[in-house]
């Protein structure tokens, strides 16, 4: 009988360990001053009405150039801070596939970041993706979409 409560106890402070030890991923550690120029053209991407989270969200990436876009699904966060945008330091690990939108056009693309970036806390961000016109691919670009978690 003590055995048994003993074993209870001693996996009950192994669950607590494990969980209540180091930091969350809500306490990212805020990097440099980002050096990202965003391109005001004919590529846009903005939130998904209804999908923001503090996990994820559905991205709309919109192509209303006369040139096919390619992409990969690489993105980074940033977090809004003094009127400044700032990297927040995580690693991230992405497949690299390329994928095209066609002109006049527009496609959905699903993010979930709570492996990555973990559960954002307040605060204004930005998701910034770098693309690039068919051929062109020596001249990659940047764009965004501002967000706000409350």
């Amino acid at each position: 009988m003590k055995k048994t409560i003993l074993t209870i106890l001693l996996c009950g402070i192994l669950v607590l360990g494990i969980t209540g030890c180091g930091k969350t991923k809500a306490e990212f550690e805020i990097g440099n001053k980002s050096n990202i120029t965003i391109s005001n053209n004919d590529i846009t991407m903005s939130i998904k009405d209804g999908t923001l989270t503090n996990e994820g969200t559905t991205l709309i990436l919109r192509n209303d150039s006369d040139k096919l876009l390619r992409y990969d699904e690489e993105y980074r966060i940033e977090v809004k801070q003094d009127e400044n945008w700032y990297d927040i330091n995580v690693e991230l690990e992405f497949n690299q596939p390329l994928w095209e939108l066609e002109t006049n056009s527009e496609k959905e693309i699903e993010l979930n970041w709570k492996y990555g970036y973990g559960k954002l806390p307040s605060g204004k961000y930005r998701i910034v993706k770098q693309v690039y016109f068919e051929n062109e691919d020596d001249q990659k670009f940047y764009i965004s979409a501002e967000f706000v978690i409350k």
